[in-house]
């Protein structure tokens, strides 16, 4: 027989957070917690508003590997220099030579990256600009309700009329 584990509380949703904000995982952090997956989405699902925290975790996470992955590209990745028949090159206390080249793949994948993520965030910028909540909806639809002219009354007349 299974025990029923008790429901996520906020200090352990906190806790997933921290971890994804390392690790960029939230399957993985679950499983450390010894928790399933289904609890995270059950305490999203009770508390919508605590679903920025975990995005924000994931962002954190993702705007961290992106710096590293920079710093290699622009920085270069260390690589020992070899002669052309491909022996190491040492220099003169005896330690390899190591040359930092910039890895222009890499530049670009970023270059990709960034311009394709600053096109979701104008347009998530945008939604949010343009997005109407649902009291300015039903304000804009009684409104325009108001503003609708009067119906206009017709008389409508039987063409058949029922003569005996």
């Amino acid at each position: 027989m299974t025990k029923k584990q008790k429901p996520m509380t906020r200090a352990d949703f906190i806790s997933i957070c921290d971890c994804v904000s390392k690790t960029g995982n939230s399957s993985n952090c679950m499983k450390l917690a010894n928790r399933p997956l289904s609890d995270l989405y059950c305490y999203l699902k009770k508390n919508p508003d605590e679903r920025q925290r975990l995005t924000i975790a994931r962002t954190f996470f993702h705007d961290e590997m992106t710096a590293a992955v920079h710093d290699l590209a622009f920085g270069g990745i260390p690589q020992i220099r070899r002669t052309e028949k491909g022996k190491i090159v040492i220099d003169e206390r005896g330690k390899p030579v190591i040359d930092r080249i910039p890895d222009t793949r890499l530049i670009t994948t970023l270059l990709r990256d960034h311009s394709s993520r600053l096109a979701r965030a104008e347009k998530a910028d945008l939604s949010n600009a343009t997005h109407i909540s649902a009291e300015d909806k039903m304000t804009q639809i009684r409104n325009e309700i108001a503003s609708d002219p009067p119906p206009k009354e017709t008389v409508l007349k039987n063409k058949y009329t029922h003569e005996e």
